[in-house]
């Protein structure tokens, strides 16, 4: 009987580590799945895009978009401060950088009202810490022919500055990555 049960008490740490070394092996030998190509949106049925702000960056690290789509974008602020998401391209993130110069020293209070720069063809999402904001958008159809591609970046002072910018990958309906004009297969994020 004491034979059965030393068999039996030996054997659970012995399959628990079999167990751990098959995870392990699956895991090493297999590439990760890919994401797969976007559905585009429509107006009777968009396409949902989370994007999660957590301080200074986003997951994901890049957004897929289809020119001409419409998506829903749930923006979640997982970080401590205000954020935001604003999607433009590289001109318009600079604009909006400047606009919101103004916040700099602004008061305790709620965040002042910027309003948009001439021309702003994006759209911009402000978030409270722990807050999800939900917003329909079309995507231009021109947004691929836009030079230096599009971007999500958060112009809060100081923001920008510690790199909260990812880019958009704008792509077709199969999920080929349309080039950025000037050649580049998809926007490079500016350094700081």
């Amino acid at each position: 009987m004491q034979t059965a049960q030393r068999r039996i008490a030996t054997a659970g740490p012995v399959l628990a580590i079999v167990g751990m070394a098959l995870v392990i092996a699956a895991c090493g030998s297999s590439a990760m799945p890919q994401t797969p190509p976007p559905v585009p949106g429509t107006s009777a049925a968009p396409r949902e895009v989370n994007i999660i702000a957590r301080d200074y960056t986003y997951v994901p690290t890049r957004v897929d978009l289809v020119p001409g789509e419409t998506v829903v974008f749930h923006v979640i602020n997982g970080g401590l401060v205000l954020h935001e998401a604003l999607l433009g391209t590289m001109d318009q993130q600079m604009a909006w950088e400047k606009a919101e110069l103004v916040l700099v020293d602004a008061p305790p209070g709620p965040t002042p009202e910027v309003p948009p720069p001439a021309g702003f063809t994006g759209t911009r999402m402000v978030v409270a810490s722990g807050q999800r904001l939900d917003l329909t958008w079309t995507v231009p159809f021109t947004a691929a022919s836009d030079p230096g591609g599009w971007f999500v970046g958060c112009h809060i002072p100081g923001h920008w500055a510690k790199g909260m910018v990812v880019p958009v990958r704008l792509v077709d309906d199969k999920g080929n990555v349309l080039p950025v004009p000037g050649g580049a297969a998809s926007p490079s994020v500016p350094s700081s």
